[in-house]
C-alpha cells in the first residue's frame, strides 16, 4: 500500500512493505501476468509464463514457427529471458523480449539465444465460444501495461507488437509500437481489420529505454466504440497518467467482431512481444522488456482504473522525492512501519 504525505504544495509517496500485493479491483478480469511470479534464474530463458487471473491461461515460446507464414513450419527459438532491474527504489522482475536480425535467423529450438527474436504465446483456453481472451466489438476493454520499450525510432525496426490477439480474420486486441511513416512511426498504436486498421496515439515516439505504465481502454459506444490510450513515461510514480491524443478523434470506425480459428477448432493465440497473422507475426515483433500486463473485460469505473494504477506505481515508479525531504521520509516510513506492528 501507499501513504501519502504532504509538505507543502508537494505530496510524498512512501511505499510500504506488501504493496506488491495489493489486490486488483472486483471486474471482468482476464489476463494478470506478473514477471515476479516467474521462478527460473537470473538471464534464464522463460518457457511458461501463467496468468494469476482465474483463467490461468499458459503462454510458452514455439519451437515451430507459423505453418502458413513466411518461414512455413520451420524449427525456431523464441525465448524470452528473466531480467532483474532497478528503477529509483524500485527493484524488480521482468521479462525480456530480445529482438536482433531478420525473420529468417530462426536459430535452433535447443540452442539458447540463437533466434532472432522472442515471442510467447497463448497454449490453452482457445475453445471457441468460452476464450477468455476473445473481447471483441460489444464488450468494452481496460488494460494496463508495465513495459520498457527498447528502439521506437529507426524505420527498420518496422511495426512492434507488445501484446495481440491477432489473426488472419481479424485483430481484436493489440498493444503496438506504429512502424508507418515518419508522422506515426514509433507511436503506442492499435490495429483492427475494419475501415481503418492502424490507429495511433500520442504526438511523437513513445520514449525509448524508459519504464513506462501505459493504460490502453476500449469503450463499448454502438457503432462508434472509443479507444484511448494515457502513459505515465516519467519512472516516477507520483505522476498521473496522461492522455494522448489518438488518430480519428480515437472513435473506431468498425471494430472487429471476433477472432478467427487456426487451427479449426481453435481459436487463434494471444501473443507477448508478437503477433499470429501469417503474412506479418513472424515479423513485427517486440524489443523490450516486460513486466506486468493486467486486461478486464468491460468497463471500468474512474476509481477501480486509478486502484489498478496506484498499485502498479508503487510496485514499478517508486516516487522520486523532492530535494531536502529524505529526512522527512524516513521520519514517516518508521512511524508507519511502528503503527504496522
Amino acid at each position: 500500500m501507499r501513504s501519502f504525505f504532504k509538505v507543502g504544495a508537494a505530496a510524498l509517496v512512501v511505499v510500504l512493505p506488501g504493496a506488491a500485493s495489493a489486490q486488483l479491483p472486483a471486474g471482468d478480469l482476464r489476463l494478470w501476468l506478473k514477471a515476479d511470479t516467474i521462478n527460473v534464474a537470473e538471464d534464464a530463458p522463460i518457457t511458461e509464463w501463467v496468468d494469476s487471473s482465474s483463467y490461468g491461461t499458459i503462454f510458452q515460446p514455439r519451437t515451430v514457427s507459423e505453418p502458413d507464414g513466411p518461414l512455413g513450419a520451420f524449427p525456431i527459438e523464441e525465448r524470452p529471458h528473466l531480467q532483474t532491474v532497478t528503477v529509483g527504489g524500485s527493484t524488480f522482475k521482468t521479462v525480456q523480449f530480445e529482438r536482433a536480425g531478420d525473420i529468417f535467423s530462426v536459430g535452433d529450438p535447443n540452442v539458447d539465444r540463437s533466434g532472432s527474436t522472442d515471442r510467447l504465446y497463448q497454449v490453452n483456453n482457445r475453445t471457441p465460444g468460452s476464450a477468455p481472451l476473445v473481447i471483441a466489438d460489444g464488450t468494452s476493454m481496460t488494460s494496463f501495461t508495465v513495459l520498457k520499450p527498447l528502439v521506437t525510432d529507426p524505420a527498420s525496426l518496422g511495426f512492434q507488437t507488445v501484446w495481440a490477439l491477432r489473426g488472419n480474420g481479424a485483430s481484436v486486441l493489440q498493444l503496438g509500437i506504429s512502424g508507418g511513416g515518419p508522422n506515426t512511426r514509433g507511436r503506442y498504436n492499435y490495429v483492427t481489420y475494419d475501415a481503418i486498421t492502424n490507429y495511433v496515439a500520442g504526438s511523437g515516439p513513445a520514449k525509448k529505454n524508459v519504464w513506462q505504465i501505459v493504460e490502453q481502454s476500449i469503450q463499448e459506444n454502438g457503432a462508434n466504440d472509443i479507444l484511448s490510450f494515457a502513459v505515465n513515461d516519467t519512472e516516477n510514480g507520483s505522476n498521473p497518467l496522461v492522455s494522448l491524443p489518438v488518430t480519428n478523434g480515437g472513435l473506431i470506425a468498425d471494430r472487429n467482431d471476433g477472432i478467427n480459428e487456426d487451427p479449426a477448432g481453435l481459436v487463434e493465440p494471444f501473443g507477448i512481444g508478437g503477433h499470429s497473422q501469417d503474412c506479418c507475426g513472424e515479423g513485427e515483433t517486440f524489443a523490450g522488456n516486460i513486466a506486468e500486463i493486467i486486461i478486464f473485460a468491460g468497463d471500468l469505473s474512474a476509481a477501480d482504473k486509478d486502484q489498478i494504477y496506484q498499485y502498479l506505481a508503487g510496485k514499478y515508479l517508486a516516487a522520486i522525492p523532492e530535494p531536502g525531504s529524505l529526512a522527512l521520509a524516513a521520519v514517516a516510513l518508521a512511524g508507519a512501519l511502528r503503527r504496522r506492528k
